[in-house]
């Protein structure tokens, strides 16, 4: 399959960005939300809690350290591919939590933490697998599936709508790819 240009994948991913994020702030995605949520089931297992514990914190930060350390073993530096990555996660998880904050959307289970849009978990599985198809193209199908894996984690768990996971899925490539363009970043 024939990739998009770099600057044409960009305006397309600004678009979608921005339509999902004007549409939840119109209140377009209740009626969807709702209906998805009553759709599925839930699968509160702790073999689900193990799969979602792959979004959380703890697995990002191990994924970046060993990345880093790629760099350096591979490089004797840290490339820039890998610095855009790591701004994308920091920069990325503070703007989920104004987001969560300016948004205030309850959770479909209100007694499972914050509020709901967009999804912590769901944005660091995309900014990994928006990292991993970069750098390793061939594991692209693969880093996807992981991605969309902890986005239905979430859904099938109750703690997010439709549109939380959805705006997560294609805001971290979006910011991952802002932060090569100002970084410079070609293919290393």
């Amino acid at each position: 399959m024939k990739r998009l240009k770099p600057g044409n994948e960009f305006i397309l991913l600004t678009v979608v960005v921005f339509a999902i994020l004007s549409l939840q702030a119109l209140g377009a995605f209740e009626g969807i939300n709702e209906w998805v949520n009553s759709a599925l089931p839930l699968v509160d297992t702790p073999w689900m809690r193990l799969l979602t514990a792959l979004g959380g914190d703890a697995f990002l930060l191990a994924f970046s350290l060993l990345v880093i350390y790629f760099d350096l073993r591979e490089r004797g530096r840290v490339s820039r591919r890998t610095v855009a990555f790591v701004g994308t996660v920091a920069l990325g998880l503070l703007s989920v939590l104004v987001l969560k904050f300016a948004f205030a959307v309850p959770r479909p289970r209100p007694d499972y933490g914050t509020y709901a849009f967009p999804s912590g978990h769901t944005f660091r599985a995309a900014a990994i697998a928006t990292y991993v198809s970069d750098r390793w193209r061939k594991y692209a199908p693969l880093a996807w599936a992981y991605a969309v894996g902890i986005a239905l984690t979430r859904l099938l768990l109750h703690v997010h709508w439709f549109s939380d996971v959805l705006f997560s899925l294609f805001f971290a490539p979006w910011l991952y790819l802002l932060l090569k363009s100002l970084l410079g970043v070609e293919d290393e």
